[in-house]
């Protein structure tokens, strides 16, 4: 009886058996997969150790001049106290010591700084009225001083107020003016009509880099190792390179009317209305997009699979990410082209800066472009599993 019964068992658990067995062997099979393909592998251990890296740079970067904040500081005061001491010249000292991730620089011109400010040369404007020193002695009514900041620049905002505020603090502890105010009256231009950090105007730099450039990088990483009617059309006269032009100019095209999208959304349902003329606008945005055709082009052509395609393009965008987001370093952030992009746009459309204004920016873009699309064309030219 106890035989039959474990014989029934038997008979009744074959085939889950037989499911386990074949599921053991698939994933042997996956992952023997895995492990000969080396350029999966280097994903793989590469994503990982990048991303992790970055979020540990902090503690070891390199400070270079990129990493500082530059503020413009105009003293326009020139009362003394009883003692003959210009609490002014106090405070620029005390900004000096304590200011930090700032560098201090002293100008006479409101007019000249505010034209430096505008063309990203420094961060923000400081200026000490006339009368700060006399009207801080007498204890009676606060002193201000006027900053100007530069309104596109969020993470800049944060890092000056902290800076002058701390050397605000000092002062008022060195000359025991802890009873009686010294006030930061703070504006911030570029964009001048910011009422918050969901300002359209603060927002469209931030958002729309990694959606061009991620959404070219979607529709083209497959376009050629996914492309299964390109075998049989290479084999007529149309040679390799022409495929490749024709794809570039196609996705160019589709990249314009995504464009234009965007454009028609912003303009008619938020009223957007860019500082500068909306063709220097269109001539960042189309730059960014070409920068994502042009290395999605060249992960097409370098995966074998459309899931190579897929890990790579995961990998290379997560990597633009990271590099923007966790890379503490800003001469390495301003390398990277979400960062190229988002300070194009903020240029054209806070500060209704040329594209001359703006051709350091506009030149690594397409260098970044023209790069991995001479890569893609290369690689194209030498890839023989097409045909």
């Amino acid at each position: 009886m106890m035989m039959r019964m474990l014989s029934l068992v038997k008979v009744k658990l074959a085939p889950l058996f037989g499911s386990v067995k074949r599921i053991g062997a698939l994933i042997r099979k996956e992952l023997e997969s895995l492990m000969k393909d080396r350029l999966a592998l280097l994903v793989i251990f590469l994503l990982p150790i990048i991303i992790t890296g970055a979020m540990g740079m902090a503690q070891y970067r390199v400070t270079t001049l990129d990493d500082y904040y530059k503020i413009a500081v105009i003293n326009q005061d020139t009362t003394l106290t009883a003692e003959n001491l210009s609490l002014s010249n106090a405070l620029i000292n005390e900004m000096y010591m304590h200011a930090n991730e700032c560098i201090i620089i002293p100008m006479q011109s409101y007019d000249l700084a505010v034209y430096l400010l505008w063309q990203r040369q420094i961060n923000a404007v400081l200026v000490i009225p006339f009368g700060f020193t006399s009207q801080l002695a007498s204890q009676m009514i606060p002193a201000y001083v006027n900053l100007t900041l530069d309104g596109s620049d969020v993470e800049g905002q944060g890092a000056i107020i902290k800076g002058v505020t701390n050397a605000i603090a000092q002062l008022k502890m060195d000359y025991n003016y802890t009873k009686y105010e010294v006030i930061p009256s703070s504006q911030a231009i570029w964009p001048s009509d910011t009422k918050g950090i969901s300002d359209i105007k603060i927002t469209v730099p931030l958002i729309l880099p990694m959606l061009l450039i991620g959404a070219a990088l979607v529709i083209t990483s497959q376009s050629v190792v996914g492309d299964i009617p390109l075998r049989r059309m290479l084999l007529t006269p149309a040679g390799k390179s022409e495929a490749l032009i024709a794809k570039t100019i196609s996705y160019l095209l589709v990249s314009l009317l995504q464009i234009m999208i965007v454009l028609g959304i912003l303009i008619l349902l938020y009223s957007f209305q860019p500082v500068g003329t909306l063709f220097n606008f269109l001539i960042v945005l189309v730059l960014t997009s070409f920068f994502g055709i042009s290395l999605g082009l060249f992960i097409s052509v370098v995966s074998n699979s459309r899931l190579q395609a897929n890990q790579y393009f995961i990998f290379s965008y997560l990597t633009l990410i990271v590099i923007l987001l966790a890379v503490p370093v800003k001469s390495i952030q301003r390398l990277d082209p979400l960062q190229l992009a988002r300070e194009a746009i903020a240029s054209v459309t806070a500060r209704g800066l040329t594209l001359i204004d703006i051709g350091q920016q506009i030149l690594y873009l397409f260098g970044f472009s023209a790069f991995f699309l001479s890569l893609a064309f290369i690689a194209f030219f030498f890839k023989k599993g097409l045909v």
